[in-house]
């Protein structure tokens, strides 16, 4: 392999790289209350204290693509998160700033209690 081929596979590999933690650091944490459970989404008011409130102060959160753990961080059903329950919401940082505001890209939810 050339010098110039190499130069140009060291730079490839340092963007790839770039991105990558470019887009891992974009995902965001918090925690809330739940207020209704249909399923599919989930509605939750999050803690006074989360960033995620200054936006809203309910936000409809998408169950599409989450993975849903329990308290022993084992997997479970949506069925286990109930009305009133605490819950660990990781997401990609993006909410849409409608009423109730939404987050559609959930990568997880964990059950605190």
């Amino acid at each position: 392999m050339g010098g110039g081929a190499l130069r140009k596979l060291t730079f490839l590999l340092f963007f790839v790289i770039a991105m990558l933690l470019t887009a891992c650091a974009n995902n965001k944490t918090f925690t809330a209350t739940v207020l209704e459970n249909n399923e599919t989404s989930i509605l939750v008011q999050p803690e006074a204290n989360a960033t995620e409130a200054k936006s809203a102060d309910k936000i409809t959160i998408s169950l599409k693509d989450a993975v849903i753990l329990d308290i022993n961080e084992t997997k479970t059903n949506v069925s286990e998160i109930k009305v009133g329950k605490k819950i660990e919401i990781s997401y990609d940082g993006v909410i849409a700033e409608s009423y109730p505001a939404q987050i559609n890209n959930c990568y997880q939810i964990k059950l605190l209690d």
